[in-house]
């Protein structure tokens, strides 16, 4: 049996190789399948309600790259609510009811979590459906009943999935599924991203004549979207790809401003060319060399979920996205034609922080992105020290607290990409001792002091001094905390002693 492949759809360009043509094993790809045996329940019930089922989408797609399979879409022909609900009930795991136009419900398999999506054919036809979906290598089917009873399947593919398949090429089957959902065009770059494929001329344009569509589209979609490009090692081609066709500032409206404004002859030019090239640099090299005796720490650091599906790795690259927002604002030229940037350090965290707030990523989120942003200004403070004293580096990390971390790798990147003909030759150098200090600094002594825990606690001030529960025992613990912190106290009697002196002049 050889694949069924037609190509109706109004865009499809593609010309199916020979190799394309030949069968497709069946067993070859149940075997990339997680469980096979829940395929043949579905195939079961489905021919016991009448019911025709189709793999479809990005399963198939998944399969055809032999990409790991995290979950399962279905078109149904017909009652796709329904089945899906039958289908839960018979195996006890959970029924979400999803949409009613079209029809979609989702079955999320309890022991595995492994989910399963049911959409009701958006056509009067499985062909008709497969055009409206988002890309032609999602727009493809395979008969259920087919995959788990015959030798070779055909694949249901009126668009030419496949052959893009093979050419790793994105691809809209036609005009009107950006007019149906204009996100598709975020998606576009997000899949060329995780997939590396390219997109096709034809899609280009159609994205460029519609790039203000998407300002019609809900921000959290918007939002989730762009925080996947993020996630992709490469994703400063992708979000350049995205800016040249002006895509990009329909998410940030304040890549303009930016692009608009030269910097000074330290950084070397505008402030958005310097912010992909920062980005760049940090995918190239996320761990500086200076920091790679701690090589496991920023590994967990930067792969640590700080919400929900976002990691640090991701937050930082938006950082570095977003970290002179404010010097267009801010920037002034003064009676000898120097560049002045008074204020701009607060300026800029105020402003990426309210890019984060506005993007709906969480309160933990923003605290990050403000934290990142005015960081790095602080620590270029320290490395004009040279060295910075001791109590510089601990005030630095005092501030930064847990993400003193991700200003050290943002810093870094940022400081790889001046190219202006002031920044001195042995700069880099210095950057990486500074960074080497701190971290030392930190692993070294702060770490094993916070794995020790406080020398005394509230308990024993009120026991050992006679004070009364209350706000004024809370002021001492927090002044032994910091005396501990700068290495000034290091044992129980010395953090009483301590607390006896900040009572008696207190009280004075």
């Amino acid at each position: 049996m050889f694949f069924h492949i037609e190509s109706d759809c109004s865009t499809s360009t593609s010309k199916i190789s020979p190799s394309s043509m030949q069968p497709l094993p069946s067993p070859t790809l149940l075997k990339h399948i997680p469980n096979v045996n829940l395929l043949s329940e579905l195939n079961s019930l489905s021919e016991n309600r009448g019911v025709r089922l189709y793999l479809v989408g990005g399963s198939v797609r998944d399969l055809l790259l032999n990409r790991e399979i995290t979950d399962l879409d279905f078109a149904v022909n017909r009652d796709a609510i329904p089945f899906a609900k039958a289908y839960a009930d018979r195996t006890g795991d959970t029924f979400v009811k999803l949409e009613e136009h079209p029809p979609t419900a989702r079955v999320v398999i309890r022991k595995t979590r492994l989910t399963l999506d049911f959409t009701q054919f958006r056509g009067e036809t499985l062909e008709a459906d497969l055009q409206l979906r988002d890309f032609t290598i999602n727009a493809i089917a395979i008969d259920l009943s087919s995959l788990l009873t015959q030798p070779t399947v055909k694949l249901i593919d009126p668009c030419g999935g496949f052959g893009d398949v093979e050419a790793k090429r994105l691809r809209f089957p036609n005009p009107r599924v950006v007019a149906d959902d204009p996100l598709r065009m975020l998606r576009a770059y997000r899949l060329a991203a995780e997939l590396d494929f390219e997109i096709s001329e034809s899609t280009v344009n159609l994205i460029r004549q519609h790039k203000e569509e998407l300002s019609t589209v809900s921000i959290e979609r918007v939002r989730d979207e762009f925080i996947k490009i993020l996630n992709v090692k490469n994703s400063a081609i992708h979000l350049r790809q995205m800016d040249e066709i002006r895509l990009l500032s329909g998410v940030i409206p304040e890549i303009e401003d930016m692009r608009r404004v030269q910097q000074d002859d330290y950084h070397g030019i505008n402030v958005w060319e310097f912010s992909l090239t920062a980005i760049s640099n940090f995918e190239a090299q996320p761990f500086p060399d200076a920091l790679h005796p701690y090589r496991g720490e920023v590994q967990a650091y930067l792969d640590q979920y700080i919400v929900n599906g976002v990691k640090r790795r991701q937050i930082i690259k938006l950082g570095l996205m977003l970290h002179d927002p404010g010097i267009p604002a801010m920037k002034t030229i003064n009676s000898e034609d120097d560049v002045q940037l008074l204020g701009h350090e607060k300026a800029n965290a105020e402003i990426a922080a309210g890019i984060a707030k506005r993007l709906r990523l969480g309160k933990k989120v923003v605290r990050l992105i403000h934290c990142l942003v005015l960081g790095h200004l602080q620590i270029r403070n320290l490395v004009s020290l040279s060295p910075p004293t001791r109590q510089s580096m601990l005030r630095f990390l005092k501030n930064a607290d847990e993400e003193w971390l991700g200003v050290l790798l943002l810093f870094s990147a940022h400081e790889r990409a001046t190219q202006g003909r002031l920044c001195p030759p042995d700069e880099l150098t210095k950057i990486e001792a500074v960074m080497r200090n701190i971290a030392d600094l930190y692993y070294n002594e702060i770490s094993p002091m916070i794995e020790r825990g406080r020398l005394i606690t509230g308990h024993d001030i009120i026991r050992i001094l006679g004070l009364k529960p209350g706000i004024r025992v809370g002021h001492i613990l927090k002044h032994i905390e910091a005396l501990q912190f700068e290495g000034k106290i290091n044992t129980p009697k010395e953090a009483l002693a301590a607390a006896n002196r900040y009572l008696e002049e207190n009280e004075a």
